[in-house]
């Protein structure tokens, strides 16, 4: 049975490095509402814009926990140095090498022993605002 700390340390460890426990943990049709995507393939392509997008990437988890319905939740902040674009929603924005403080709320279903569903807030705004600072 998963339970939320397990979720949020491995989400956390697949935000900052790439490390492939969290994608073990989805069910091969795992639902990600946020791109309508499904399936963990979703997730490799989402880390390739992280990485080109993002160095001296770190996690900080903030909180997560279990709501009354049984869905999972993960809030964390992503830091780390604006180093590319890789991320469709940052442009033709050049590299900045601004600090970036990405806040994030994910909110995942699982039947158990996998993950169904996800979805999330992120303020990316707040990522845009930073590069274009940085880049004057």
């Amino acid at each position: 049975m998963l339970d939320a700390e397990q979720v949020a340390q491995a989400y956390a460890g697949w935000i900052a490095h790439g490390r492939r426990e969290f994608q073990a943990m989805m069910r091969p049709d795992l639902h990600d509402h946020v791109s309508e995507r499904r399936g963990p393939e979703t997730w490799d392509m989402v880390w390739g814009w992280i990485e080109s997008s993002f160095a001296e990437r770190r996690a900080e988890l903030h909180g997560w926990g279990t709501l009354d319905d049984g869905r999972i939740t993960v809030w964390v902040t992503l830091h780390g140095r604006h180093v590319g674009c890789g991320i469709p929603w940052l442009g033709d924005r050049p590299p900045s090498g601004a600090q970036i403080a990405w806040q994030q709320l994910h909110v995942f279903a699982a039947d158990g022993e996998h993950l169904t569903d996800h979805w999330a807030v992120r303020d990316d705004l707040r990522v845009i605002e930073a590069v274009d600072a940085a880049n004057g």
